[in-house]
C-alpha cells in the first residue's frame, strides 16, 4: 500500500448528478427557424453511441420510478414495472421508438436504432397497438392505455407524456439531417407518412409541446442520457425553440450568448467567475443578474452582472469542498425577460487516503492478495460498456482492473480514484459493491495497448488494453457464440466480443488486427471491443519481394515489385547494382502502378546476360525487403525480326497491303499504321511462328495519304515509309 505524495483535487460522485456544461448552447441565442435548427444540429450531433441491447441498463436511471427505482414506468400506460421484465407479449416491457424505426427504416442502422432519447419502455401489448401510427389528436380510446387514443393511422398519448412525446420527435427531426452516413428525418404536418423518413402531426405536436412542459422527469431523463450518449435534447431545456422553429414564436429580443465560466477547477472557497455576452435588439438598457443555490429547483442566492458594453460578468462567491452549485442567468429590460437553463459546477473534494496501485492488487498470480478487502486505487478508464468498466494504470501487464458498477458513466480516458471490494468472481479479479468514487481529470492519453499472441494470453494480461495481429478470423458466426466471433494468428484461437457498444461484422478468412480490454469469463479469454478503430483488417508485414525484371530497351529495365514500393527508397539509384560495368542513370517509378520501376542504364549488348541485385526498396507500409539477386539477358529487335527479310508491297497500296518477315523466334507483333500526325489509324496485334511469315492488311478504307507502318516486338519495333493510294 502507498500513499499518494500529491494531494488530489478530486471530484466525488456517488450517484447520477444532474450536469449541464456550461455554454453547451453556445451560439443559439437570437437565431429562429432553419438557422436556429443548423445550429442545434451541429450541438447535437456525433454523439456516443450504444448497442439497442443496453438501452435497457440505461433506462434503469432515465426512465426509473422515483418511488422505486427497480421500477420502470411505461410511456403510455404510466404503469410502474420491474425494470428486468422484458420481453416480447403480453403485459411485458418493450422498447418503444418514438419515432417509429419503419419511417425511414432504419431497423439495425446506428446510431438512429439505439439513440436512447427516441427509446421509451412501453407495454408490449400497447406497443403493438400504436405501431408506426402518425402522433395526431382523437380517436377510441384504448382499453389498457386508458389516457390515450387512436385511429387506424394516429395516436394520441395520455396527456402526462404528450410534451415528453413531442420533444422527442423534435429532437429526431433536429439530430438526423442526413449528413455523415445518417438519415434524414423530417416532422411533417401530415399523416400516413409511413414509410417516408416522416413523422406527424406537426400541428399537434406543437401543441401539445404547449400543453405539457417539462418537468423533473423528463429533465432527469435528459441528464441521464445525456451522461451515456453525451448529448442533450435541447427541446427538454428550452421548449421553446420547438415553436421558434417551426411555428411562429420570433427569438426572443434579448439574447444570452458565449457563457464562460472560470476557473476551470473549482477549488473550496475560490470564487466562480461567470461571463456572458448580453445583447438587446431593442437598444434597452439592459440588466442581467446570476440566481444560484444548492439544487436546481432552489436557485434563492442572487449575483448581480457587472456591464461592459455587451459583455457581462458576475461572481459567485467560493463554496465549502464536495458542494454541487446550480445556476442560470436572467437579462430583463423592464420589458422583455430571458433565462438561461440551469448550469451546474461541483467544488472539489480533497482526496488524502491511501491508494493501493492495481499492480498490487493484481499480486502477479491469479487471485488477489486483496480478496474481499475494501481498497481505493487509481487509473484511467480505458472502456465503458454501461454496467462496468476498465480502469488501467501505466502500461504493461498486471495494470488493469475491471470495475463492476451499474449507473456510472465514466468517460474513456478520465482519471479516476475509486473505493470498492476486490473480489474474484470466477476467476477474474474485480472491483464492485463502489462506495467511492473520484474524478480527477479528463482526455487522459490512454495507455498503450500490449501486443500478444492470440494463443499466448496468460492472468498478467487480464484487464488491460492489448493487441493482436494479422489474426485470421476463423468463425464469423458470433450470433451463435454470445456475440463472440474467433481469430487465430497461427499461435491459438482467441474469441472477439461484439460488446453493447461496438459490433464488428467480421469476414471469415480475413486478417484484423484488433485492440481492446481483455476480459475473462466463463473461463475463456478474449477482447472487448470498444470503437471502430479498435478493429482493422490486418496490417502488411511482409517486405516487398521482386516478381519479374526485365529489359525493354537497350538501356531500360523494368521491374516489378508484387506490391506498391514506397517512391524514395525505390527512386534511389544506390539500391540497384548491375554487372558486367553497366551504369544505373536514373530510377523512375511509374506514374500509376507504383510497383513498377524503371532503371535508365548504359547500354546492353544483345544476346549478353548480366546480374541485378536490387536491395533496401521499402513498401508503404515500411517494411524493407531482402536482398535480392538474379541474372536477365537483353534480346535486341534484330534478334526476333530478321530485319534485312522485311519486305512491303505494294508500296504504295491501294486495296491490299503484303507484308513479308521473317523471325528467329517466336514473338508476338503489333502492327500499326501510324498518321504522319501520329494517329492509330489500324492495329493489330498477330502470334506468329519463327520462320517466314505474310500478313495481308486491308487498306481500302484508309484515305489517301502519307504513313507510317510500325511493327513493335516487346523489345523493339521497326518503322516503315508507307504510301496509300
Amino acid at each position: 500500500m502507498k500513499k499518494l505524495i500529491t494531494v488530489l483535487f478530486v471530484l466525488v460522485s456517488t450517484g447520477l448528478l444532474f450536469s449541464q456544461q456550461t455554454g453547451y448552447y453556445n451560439g443559439t441565442s437570437g437565431k429562429s427557424g432553419d438557422e436556429l435548427k443548423a445550429t442545434l444540429h451541429n450541438i447535437i450531433k456525433g454523439h456516443t453511441p450504444y448497442s439497442y441491447y443496453i438501452s435497457k441498463e440505461i433506462f434503469r436511471q432515465s426512465d426509473a420510478d422515483p418511488n422505486n427505482p427497480d421500477n420502470l414506468i411505461l410511456v403510455y400506460t404510466g404503469r410502474s414495472q420491474d425494470a428486468g421484465d422484458f420481453g416480447t407479449g403480453g403485459n411485458q416491457i418493450n422498447r418503444e421508438h418514438v419515432w417509429a424505426k419503419s419511417h425511414g427504416d432504419f431497423t439495425d442502422w446506428l446510431p438512429m436504432y439505439s439513440d436512447v432519447h427516441n427509446l421509451k419502455p412501453a407495454d408490449a401489448s400497447v406497443n403493438v397497438d400504436k405501431s408506426n401510427k402518425d402522433f395526431d389528436n382523437g380517436g377510441t380510446q384504448h382499453s389498457e392505455a386508458t389516457g390515450c387514443y387512436f385511429t387506424d393511422s394516429t395516436w394520441e398519448p395520455r396527456d402526462e407524456v404528450k410534451g415528453d412525446i413531442a420533444r422527442i420527435i423534435f429532437y429526431m427531426s433536429t439530430r438526423y439531417e442526413g449528413g455523415e452516413g445518417e438519415i434524414d428525418l423530417e416532422v411533417v404536418d401530415w399523416v400516413n407518412t409511413y414509410p417516408n423518413a416522416q413523422h406527424g402531426k406537426l400541428s399537434a405536436l406543437l401543441e401539445w409541446n404547449l400543453q405539457d412542459p417539462p418537468d423533473d422527469f423528463e429533465r432527469n431523463r435528459n441528464n441521464a442520457i445525456f451522461s451515456f450518449q453525451h448529448n442533450r435534447n435541447p427541446f427538454i431545456d428550452f421548449p421553446e425553440w420547438a415553436q421558434m422553429i417551426w411555428g411562429e414564436e420570433a427569438a426572443n429580443e434579448l439574447s444570452i450568448d458565449n457563457l464562460e465560466i472560470s476557473p476551470s477547477i473549482f477549488v473550496a472557497e475560490e470564487p466562480i467567475q461567470i461571463s456572458a455576452t448580453i445583447q438587446n435588439l431593442s437598444r434597452i438598457g439592459t440588466d442581467a443578474v446570476i440566481n444560484w443555490g444548492t439544487s436546481y429547483d432552489n436557485l434563492n442566492q442572487e449575483v448581480e452582472m457587472i456591464e461592459n458594453g455587451n459583455e457581462y460578468t458576475g461572481t459567485i462567491p467560493g463554496q465549502a469542498e464536495d458542494a454541487t452549485i446550480y445556476y442560470s442567468i436572467t437579462a430583463s429590460d423592464g420589458t422583455n425577460d430571458n433565462t438561461t437553463v440551469v448550469y451546474n459546477f461541483y467544488v472539489l473534494k480533497i482526496f488524502t487516503a491511501d491508494i493501493v496501485s492495481i499492480y498490487d492488487i493484481q499480486g502477479q498470480q491469479d487471485d488477489s492478495p486483496y480478496e474481499n478487502q475494501i481498497v481505493s486505487t487509481t487509473g484511467v478508464v480505458t472502456a465503458n460498456f454501461g454496467t462496468s468498466y476498465f480502469i488501467q494504470d501505466g502500461s504493461g501487464l498486471w495494470n488493469g482492473l475491471f470495475i463492476y458498477e451499474s449507473g456510472r458513466n465514466p468517460a474513456v480516458g478520465d482519471s479516476i480514484v475509486i473505493t470498492g471490494e476486490i473480489s474474484e468472481y470466477y476467476g477474474k479479479t474485480e472491483m464492485s459493491n463502489i462506495t467511492d468514487y473520484y474524478f480527477i481529470s479528463s482526455n487522459n492519453e490512454l495507455p498503450q495497448a500490449i501486443l500478444a499472441e492470440t494463443g499466448g494470453i496468460t492472468e498478467g494480461y487480464e484487464s488491460v488494453i492489448t493487441k493482436v495481429t494479422n489474426a485470421t478470423c476463423t468463425d464469423a458466426n458470433y450470433q451463435a457464440d454470445y456475440y463472440m466471433w474467433k481469430v487465430n494468428d497461427g499461435s491459438g484461437m482467441l474469441k472477439i466480443h461484439n460488446s453493447s457498444i461496438f459490433e464488428y461484422e467480421p469476414t471469415e478468412g480475413v486478417a484484423y488486427d484488433i485492440t481492446g480490454p481483455m476480459n475473462y469469463d466463463f473461463d475463456e479469454w478474449k477482447i472487448e471491443l470498444r470503437f471502430e478503430s479498435d478493429v482493422a483488417e490486418g496490417g502488411d508485414l511482409a517486405p516487398p519481394t521482386v516478381e519479374t525484371v526485365e529489359a525493354v530497351l537497350n538501356t531500360n529495365i523494368k521491374i516489378l515489385f508484387d506490391e506498391d514500393v514506397e517512391a524514395l527508397s525505390a527512386e534511389n539509384i544506390e539500391n540497384y547494382a548491375i554487372d558486367n560495368g553497366i551504369t544505373i542513370e536514373s530510377a523512375t517509378q511509374h506514374a500509376f502502378n507504383k510497383s513498377q520501376v524503371n532503371l535508365t542504364i548504359s547500354s546492353l549488348m544483345s544476346g549478353e546476360s548480366y546480374n541485378i541485385t536490387i536491395n533496401n526498396i521499402a513498401d508503404l507500409a515500411g517494411n524493407i525487403m531482402e536482398e535480392y539477386s538474379s541474372s536477365f539477358s537483353y534480346v535486341g529487335i534484330d534478334e526476333i525480326i530478321d530485319n534485312s527479310e522485311v519486305n512491303i508491297y505494294p508500296n504504295p497500296a491501294e486495296k491490299k497491303l503484303n507484308i513479308d518477315f521473317k523471325l528467329l523466334k517466336d514473338s508476338d507483333i503489333k502492327v500499326e499504321i501510324i498518321s504522319i500526325s501520329g494517329q492509330s489509324i489500324m492495329s493489330k496485334t498477330v502470334s506468329a511462328k519463327s520462320g517466314n511469315n505474310n500478313l495481308v492488311l486491308d487498306v481500302n478504307t484508309i484515305p489517301k495519304g502519307f504513313y507510317i507502318l510500325n511493327l513493335k516486338t516487346s523489345i523493339g519495333e521497326i518503322n516503315s515509309k508507307l504510301i496509300i493510294e
